[in-house]
């Protein structure tokens, strides 16, 4: 008998032995990804990945602050821009259970400057589903930096947007809507008579004890909170400013990878919310976003063969990236944070899904890299012959539309519009079924006074997108008065 638990004993010790080693190898395995990344100036900031309820791996990367050369850390403070969202509709909801808020009533119930508006009748579930009709900020064509970046009341904020157009029946479609999460910031304040950073810290934040997450405004001092930066051709810069008055309840929310762990396990225990709400935010909703309350509820596919169901949100501001992936299955979730933007975020998630499901992960070099430093050392037409050789080159390059969309428009918001324009003129060869990739290129000809080209564009970008605002708005520009 005593040799028998003996046995017993040692065949435990060994399944514990080996699960450690498996936990170490999948540790290790994340962190190779996420240096090469940082290698390839793709990642600065902060990442986290959670299996079965736990944390296995988290790492910082890259500099806070460049000009103090003040290193990231795992409690560094990031802007998580649209990741935000779920956030808010957390908020939301937890003041529909506590019957402050009917997911039935409508704008005007809460708001009454919103009478005999256009999205007067729209209710607080369409808000959230962004099922609403109601348009976004970039159907403003100077929104960036003309209102951006002024600061706002909340009342003289909402005169920008409440008297625009439905862009559709609410209910019937999907349209993603900041304007839509800002109202519904606004109607919080209403219905609790607290700022939304005081109903967030006493309803989600101080229950959790997330005691390093905020809502933002640039004159506050956060400790430990990341300066923002953008990747220039070659180098660094630091971002542009953003006044946080107009990103309430859409983007204005600062937290760490671990503050956001402790988020997803509140979600994952109803610790915030009870069953029946949980799952009413986790349901997919309209075709194709299949977006619930404040979350993308759809199979996520991070290898040509695999997928799994996932909740996901992303994140951009002025310097900053965000990703937050949940799989309710395994009680698993993925978060990176990054201070340096834009960065292939998809591609990163994939890749730290690979590792956490024990699949192999071959990073490669990312091509729109070298061709930005073929554009400082010659030119544009340089770097599109050397692109159209390192696509090719598959072993050792990758080529994501994404960043040669982000490419373009990079060397747009620097003025470089030739350069601009051989890019995305390369761009919309390579890649003729992306809406935005046609868009990018009807703005860069925009830019250069080639309004028939533009025209074309914009017209073909309605083609592959019906429902783009940016290019009904740019060529109403162009029509007669």
């Amino acid at each position: 008998m005593n040799m028998f638990f003996k046995k017993v004993f040692l065949f435990i010790i060994y399944i514990l032995f080996g699960l450690t080693l498996l936990a170490q190898s999948k540790k290790e395995k994340l962190s190779d990804i996420m240096n090469t990344y940082h290698k390839y100036n793709m990642f600065d900031g902060a990442v986290l990945v959670a299996e079965n309820g736990k944390i296995i791996y988290k790492e910082a990367f890259g500099l806070a602050n460049r000009e103090w050369n003040i290193p990231n850390t795992t409690d560094t403070k990031f802007m998580i821009g649209s990741v935000s969202k779920p956030i808010t509709a957390a908020l939301m909801l937890i003041l529909v259970q506590n019957h402050l808020v009917s997911l039935d009533k409508t704008i005007e119930d809460y708001l009454p400057e919103f009478k005999n508006k256009p999205a007067a009748k729209v209710t607080i579930r369409q808000l959230l589903s962004h099922t609403s009709g109601m348009p976004n900020y970039d159907i403003i064509k100077d929104f960036f930096p003309r209102i951006s970046r002024q600061s706002f009341s909340r009342e003289d904020y909402v005169k920008i947007y409440q008297d625009s157009a439905l862009a559709f029946v609410p209910g019937t479609r999907y349209m993603y809507s900041s304007w839509g999460y800002y109202t519904l910031g606004y109607i919080i304040e209403k219905v609790t008579g607290k700022s939304y950073e005081q109903a967030m810290k006493d309803e989600i934040f101080s229950k959790l004890k997330m005691e390093n997450s905020g809502s933002y405004f640039h004159t506050k001092i956060v400790t430990k909170r990341a300066s923002g930066y953008d990747y220039g051709l070659g180098n660094f810069l630091s971002a542009d400013f953003r006044d946080q008055s107009n990103t309430m309840g859409t983007g204005d929310i600062y937290t760490t990878v671990e503050d956001l762990f402790k988020f997803h396990i509140a979600l994952t225990n109803n610790t915030l919310l009870n069953k029946e709400l949980t799952k009413e935010m986790f349901t997919p909703g309209e075709r194709p976003a299949r977006y619930g309350y404040g979350w993308f509820n759809q199979n996520f596919r991070y290898t040509p063969t695999d997928s799994i169901t996932a909740n996901y949100h992303l994140g951009t501001t002025d310097g900053f990236n965000a990703f937050m992936i949940r799989i309710p299955e395994t009680n698993s979730m993925a978060v990176i944070l990054c201070n340096s933007a834009n960065t292939d975020y998809l591609g990163i998630i994939r890749s730290l899904l690979k590792g956490l499901y024990n699949k192999p992960v071959v990073l490669k070099k990312p091509v729109h890299k070298d061709m930005e430093n073929i554009i400082v050392s010659a030119n544009a037409e340089k770097a599109v012959d050397a692109y159209k050789k390192m696509k090719i080159d598959t072993a050792h390059y990758y080529v994501d539309w994404l960043q040669m969309y982000y490419l373009a428009e990079k060397l747009l918001n620097l003025k470089k519009f030739e350069d601009a324009r051989i890019i995305a003129e390369n761009n919309v060869v390579e890649f003729p079924d992306r809406d935005l990739i046609t868009l990018s290129l009807a703005n860069i000809y925009l830019a250069l006074n080639k309004k028939i080209d533009a025209i074309k564009f914009y017209k073909r970008t309605l083609q592959l997108n019906p429902i783009s605002d940016e290019a009904k708005n740019r060529l109403k520009e162009f029509e007669p008065n």
